[in-house]
């Protein structure tokens, strides 16, 4: 009879090569960040909201972590509410160094209409842009959907400002250029895009649009 039982339960392996997979859930959000932040490392923003769809109230965070000296790095995580209760990773990004040098520095964090809005903003040489990236899950992929870059010349000459919209899934671009008080010029184009990953992100106001 033991040695039976023991057929069954191989057959059930075999079979359903995810039974014996841990999954790695966790029973809210202060438990997966007791289990992930260590010593100096932080919740530096999260955000909450509804990712798949499903009514239940998702989770998005970026973790800031502590490494040699004197470098920090940034990680996002996302994890998704369980009907059954508690929460599980769904996708994280790169974990990437924190530039000491005014760029690439994590502003906001959003979930809104189903997708995560990521904003970081980069000052150089008098000059000022925050880029918003848009990762949302489509076809069962988390990839970026949307680039919002806005740019600002505080040149006391002439101010001038760039603002564009870009749609991966349609290739869509739009681009407004305002000089001073001047009427600011539209222009609508389209280009194909490839596919950018969630996974990839390096928290580059590049991303997407190199």
């Amino acid at each position: 009879m033991r040695k039976l039982s023991l057929m069954l339960s191989a057959l059930v392996i075999l079979w359903c090569p995810f039974a014996t997979a841990a999954q790695v859930d966790f029973s809210g959000i202060d438990a997966f960040l007791k289990s992930t932040l260590k010593a100096e490392d932080r919740l530096s923003f999260e955000a909450k909201g509804d990712l798949n769809d499903d009514g239940l109230e998702d989770w998005a965070g970026v973790i800031n972590r502590k490494r040699a000296e004197p470098s920090r790095t940034d990680q996002l995580y996302v994890l998704l509410r369980l009907r059954q209760g508690g929460y599980r990773v769904a996708e994280k990004s790169k974990e990437e160094e924190v530039p000491g040098t005014g760029c690439c520095g994590v502003e906001d964090l959003e979930i809104r209409r189903s997708s995560i809005h990521i904003q970081n903003n980069v000052k150089t040489d008098g000059k000022m842009t925050a880029t918003t990236h848009q990762f949302k899950l489509h076809n069962g992929v988390w990839r970026l959907v949307g680039i919002r870059a806005y740019q600002t010349d505080f040149n006391p000459a002439v101010p001038a400002s760039i603002d564009t919209e870009v749609n991966l899934l349609t290739g869509s671009v739009i681009e407004k250029r305002q000089k001073g008080d001047n009427k600011p010029v539209i222009s609508l184009r389209r280009q194909k895009f490839a596919t950018y990953l969630l996974k990839n992100f390096d928290f580059s106001p590049r991303f997407g649009n190199k």
